[in-house]
């Protein structure tokens, strides 16, 4: 027996890892922020690239092109409501979503992207390239470091 699905529905099925996406400067709190995001994937192993989908209306997004960098934060338990809640309900134009959010952050040590302690991995990446994609803007890094700082499994994200 099959069901048809439309291509919505069955796109929904792919496994999705929960992300937040930090961009800007950490020092400096008015022009930094994150978002959180289920469309990522790794894209090459060498060099290691990672691909991020987003909205072209994100203000995450004006950071990342900006500042030629940004961090993918994979969300554990520990992170799970603040990714749905504040950096995924909220626009950062105005707010400062670190400060708000109360997670503990530092600055990257290969970039000055704002890495979420809290996170399981944080990955540091430089930007490669974007690539207009339908409604969305593929964002392609180069991950330059990476931090490991929880066991905690990462979150699957399901629609």
């Amino acid at each position: 027996m099959s069901l048809r699905l439309d291509p919505d529905s069955a796109l929904n099925c792919l496994p999705q890892p929960l992300v937040i996406v930090t961009a800007g400067d950490f020092e400096k709190p008015g022009q930094r922020g994150g978002m959180t995001a289920a469309w990522v994937s790794r894209v090459s192993m060498s060099p290691p690239l990672i691909m991020v989908s987003i909205a072209p209306s994100r203000y995450t997004l004006e950071l990342i092109r900006r500042n030629g960098e940004f961090a993918v934060n994979i969300v554990g338990e520990t992170l799970e409501k603040t990714a749905y809640g504040i950096f995924g309900s909220r626009t950062g134009r105005g707010i400062d979503k670190i400060a708000e959010s109360r997670v503990k952050a530092r600055r990257g040590e290969k970039t000055v992207v704002p890495l979420l302690e809290e996170a399981t991995v944080a990955l540091e990446c430089k930007l490669v390239k974007t690539v207009e994609a339908g409604d969305h803007v593929l964002v392609i890094g180069e991950v330059v470091n990476a931090l490991k700082f929880s066991e905690e499994q990462p979150i699957v994200f399901t629609p």
